[in-house]
């Protein structure tokens, strides 16, 4: 068996034998199997963006990466190799893939510290929080960014129709919509924002999103603006300075995971959009961290002091607050197969399945029973993967005595069948 090379030149052997004394080890990533041009593939995805885009090695480097867990050498993996098929690979070969992942930061080694201390510092002394998705999930320049949000109301899956203003006054309080990409998702957005387009003008967002990655508190909160191709949504000071009064949490502690987080910027574009220059709306940002260790001890996040009294700490403003305010989570839904950790592919069974449980889980979206969502999803352990639990859960409690209306439910598959996203727009009053 042999390793096809990932095109990286090959070193001296004095920085082989360098190389050779370390104990390479892979950082937390996610690793996937891709076919691209009939040629099969393992991708490496970074879920907190300090590596660009999609990095892939040839699958039958795969085995070699697996041993990148900081406790083999390249000689033990040489060693390892020769056990498992029975022949020699070069030292080399192998330098040759640790520097690939390397010169991309995948690895956890000083380089990428390095690498990430130098972006969080940037991070924190700028005002403004940059997008990160332009060019890859929307357009840089405006009036293109325009027609192609405007696309998905017509493209099959969307309304059929773009916003009638003044339609009816829905006396709308908040939205649920997607954050998958708009390339798989925009139709599904396209429901939700159209349904506040046609809804009277707001001063206040409050925008709830996931946090893909682990944080140290429940929320992350964020005083920086929001900048987008159409301009910038400048972030509400004064609700923020009202729950850091309030808390004795250092909810700003993890404020470095806004820096890559995809689920607010994705509303933040489509608000500029409908709220172009000089509309005076702001934005309250509020990254919500997982809620795995509960869901695990069996618990109720009713039972965690730091959800609760956040929780309560911002209802309770809101119901100060005399401007109009609308909450939007952004929260996708389920996530299964291959990729994402089940040992069954996505088939049209499966999916059909899916979306059964994932429409009896919205019907208590619907009634706003942030207890009864949480509680269905505890039952069966959250085998489905809701990526938008915590920012749903907080967004019902905060809109109790609201009611809630599907507009839309779509679901992604892979063509491969590895993965499949689901994902729904709703309108609460």
């Amino acid at each position: 068996m042999s390793v096809v090379r990932c095109g990286i030149k090959r070193e001296e052997m004095t920085k082989i034998d360098e190389i050779s004394r370390g104990y390479p080890k892979l950082r937390e990533v996610e690793v996937f199997p891709v076919r691209v041009g009939g040629q099969e593939l393992i991708c490496f995805r970074d879920p907190h963006k300090i590596t660009k885009g999609l990095v892939v090695i040839p699958q039958s480097a795969y085995f070699i990466v697996s041993l990148f867990d900081g406790k083999h050498s390249i000689r033990d993996i040489q060693a390892e190799w020769m056990r498992k098929f029975g022949e020699l690979i070069y030292s080399d070969q192998i330098v040759e893939i640790v520097e690939h992942l390397d010169s991309h930061f995948l690895l956890d080694n000083e380089n990428f510290y390095e690498h990430r201390k130098k972006l969080e510092k940037e991070f924190l002394n700028s005002p403004v929080r940059e997008p990160i998705l332009i060019d890859e999930v929307y357009e840089r320049d405006p009036e293109k960014l325009r027609l192609q949000i405007e696309s998905y109301y017509f493209l099959a899956g969307g309304p059929g129709y773009g916003p009638r203003p003044q339609a009816s006054v829905n006396n709308l309080r908040g939205l649920i919509v997607p954050h998958i990409d708009y390339q798989r998702g925009g139709t599904c957005y396209a429901w939700g924002y159209k349904e506040l387009a046609e809804s009277s003008k707001y001063e206040v967002f409050i925008l709830l999103g996931t946090s893909h990655v682990p944080t140290q508190n429940f929320f992350v909160l964020t005083r920086k603006d929001f900048s987008s191709p159409f301009g910038i949504i400048h972030t509400d000071q004064e609700i923020i300075n009202q729950l850091e009064d309030k808390l004795q949490t250092d909810f700003f502690a993890d404020e470095f995971v806004h820096r890559n987080e995809h689920s607010l910027e994705l509303q933040v574009v489509y608000l500029k959009y409908l709220f172009p220059d000089p509309s005076p709306i702001r934005i309250v940002p509020i990254l919500c961290g997982s809620f795995f260790e509960i869901i695990y001890r069996g618990l109720y996040p009713r039972e965690v002091p730091e959800i609760n009294l956040f929780i309560e700490a911002l209802g309770g403003i809101l119901q100060r607050e005399r401007r109009k305010i609308c909450l939007i989570a952004g929260a996708d839904l389920a996530h299964v197969g291959k990729q994402f950790g089940h040992p069954f592919s996505v088939s049209p069974s499966i999916l059909a399945e899916i979306k059964q449980k994932d429409l009896e889980m919205l019907d208590y979206l619907a009634k706003v029973d942030a207890e009864g969502f949480y509680q269905y999803i505890l039952q069966e352990k959250d085998q489905r993967n809701i990526c938008g639990l915590p920012p749903i859960y907080a967004f019902l409690r905060l809109l109790e005595g609201a009611k809630g209306r599907l507009l839309n439910y779509q679901q992604w598959c892979d063509p491969a069948g590895n993965g499949a996203v689901t994902f729904a727009s709703m309108a609460f009053c």
